[in-house]
């Protein structure tokens, strides 16, 4: 049998499912209580009052007690069943996923539509666009770097989940997380650019809601900047809840200074 052929057996031996432990302890019970009542009816005349009454509290403790312990011991063991089984069906379906690498093709257009943005911002020269294409190719780099860093877990770049594009891709588990980075210069987030994520990430999430229902799906924004201190203050108080109104996933959102991460990384 197959390594993933032996996770799906696995997996649906595993399936939540009611345990047979409760009837179980039930006529584990009643058979105590009968035995304690006989020997209650056999022997009352031997036992004075107080004996009666030691041996009728035990019949109600025990009772009492086994019953509270086969309930915390059914919902226990119900509950380790739904995590186990949860682990194995993420597992299971790592192979099922939506997304593809980007061709060159959509990367270039992709990094071209973002370099454009920025020289219209800068006003940089025609003759100084090779420049700032290749300083937003580090800046990129740099910042998934760092993520991938922080996470503890190997991205997948350049991904498209359907018609979806991202820079990046995290998976831990059932924990999908979309990643896309921004190149900033100026205090300035586009809200129309914000929107166009997001309705990405809601993209995203539809897809695999239908192949991997038990994933959790996750935008992460991360914004590599250039901006002095008072500049990233206000950068700061501009992003939020405000840009994010009803977003159909949790967004996580990371600064991170451009020059700050060529220090760590390429000086």
């Amino acid at each position: 049998m197959t390594p993933k052929k032996e996770i799906a057996a696995l997996s649906n031996n595993a399936k939540p499912t009611a345990q047979n432990y409760f009837p179980f302890l039930i006529g584990l019970i009643l058979v105590v209580c009968l035995a304690a009542g006989l020997t209650l009816a056999f022997a009352s005349q031997s036992l004075d009052a107080l004996q009666k009454w030691v041996l009728i509290f035990f019949l109600i403790a025990f009772a009492t007690g086994g019953l509270i312990f086969s309930l915390f011991g059914a919902t226990l063991s119900e509950w380790l069943t739904v995590r186990e089984w949860r682990k194995l069906k993420a597992i299971e379906n790592q192979d099922k996923t939506a997304w593809d690498v980007l061709p060159p093709l959509a990367q270039r257009r992709k990094l071209t539509n973002e370099v454009k943005e920025l020289s219209a911002i800068l006003e940089v020269p025609a003759d100084q666009m090779t420049d700032l294409l290749s300083a937003y190719v580090v800046a990129e780099d740099l910042a998934l770097r760092q993520i991938q860093q922080e996470e503890k877990v190997p991205l997948m770049r350049h991904i498209a989940i359907g018609n979806a594009e991202f820079d990046a891709v995290l998976v831990k588990e059932e924990n999908i997380t979309c990643i896309e980075v921004m190149f900033l210069v100026t205090p300035k987030l586009s809200q129309e650019k914000v929107n166009f994520v997001v309705k990405k990430t809601e993209t995203a999430k539809q897809i695999f809601s239908k192949i991997r229902p038990e994933s959790k799906i996750k935008l992460l924004l991360v914004l590599v900047t250039q901006l002095d201190k008072p500049d990233e203050a206000q950068l700061r108080s501009l992003i939020g809840k405000k840009m994010f109104p009803d977003t159909p996933v949790d967004v996580d959102i990371r600064l991170r200074d451009f020059e700050e991460l060529q220090k760590i990384y390429a000086v």
